[in-house]
């Protein structure tokens, strides 16, 4: 059998956990686990159950009165395909597809006589950025405190990464607006919320 796309491999992950789910089932459980690391539209998985489906992989049963849902099942043969995937070595690398570093990355350079506009630019981008990671955190922190993964699994050290992750990147953005701060242009106040604001729960930890 010829090797599965990543997509692929995330429906058969998430069916060998139960008997049986939905698309929206599966849905759900994405928006609340991989999606905060793994970008997976839900046309993508609609699309990805039903190649799996043709190849054996999965089974689908429809009901035939009612809402007529559909109803998805991993084969033995999709096990086997998960596991012998499982069991792989990977060196593919990390990729980070942020959009507010793309915008950064992107802002013209601050030499003396250009317009004085790009250092509020940056400033502002900062500050939003801030307050994006800073609301993810205080997610993955209130996912960490609830009844979320089980601390020693796979799935809690995941979680403990996405933590390490948002901390990480709010004090590289407070770097920014720290920076953006000293560059020409005229006074800016970036308001409440940026640097003195807090990570989120724990955020000592």
């Amino acid at each position: 059998m010829t090797a599965l796309p990543i997509s692929a491999y995330v429906v058969l992950g998430l069916l060998a956990e139960q008997t049986e789910a939905t698309p929206y089932q599966l849905d759900q459980q994405i928006q609340q686990g991989i999606g905060n690391f793994w970008r997976f539209p839900r046309s993508q998985l609609y699309a990805e159950a039903e190649r799996l489906a043709r190849r054996g992989l999965i089974v689908e049963h429809r009901e035939e009165t009612g809402r007529r849902r559909r109803t998805l099942a991993i084969t033995e043969a999709g096990r086997r395909a998960l596991r012998r995937w499982l069991q792989t070595s990977t060196r593919a690398a990390t990729e980070i597809h942020d959009e507010g570093l793309l915008r950064l990355f992107f802002q013209p350079g601050t030499t003396e006589g250009e317009d004085d506009t790009t250092a509020g630019a940056i400033a502002r981008l900062a500050e939003e950025q801030l307050k994006a990671h800073q609301a993810r955190l205080a997610t993955y922190q209130q996912s960490a405190d609830s009844d979320g993964p089980q601390p020693g699994s796979p799935q809690r050290a995941a979680l403990e990464l996405g933590l390490r992750y948002e901390r990480m990147i709010i004090q590289f953005w407070r770097e920014i607006e720290e920076s953006a701060a000293q560059l020409p242009g005229p006074p800016r106040n970036a308001g409440p919320g940026t640097a003195e604001a807090e990570d989120g729960p724990d955020s000592s930890s």
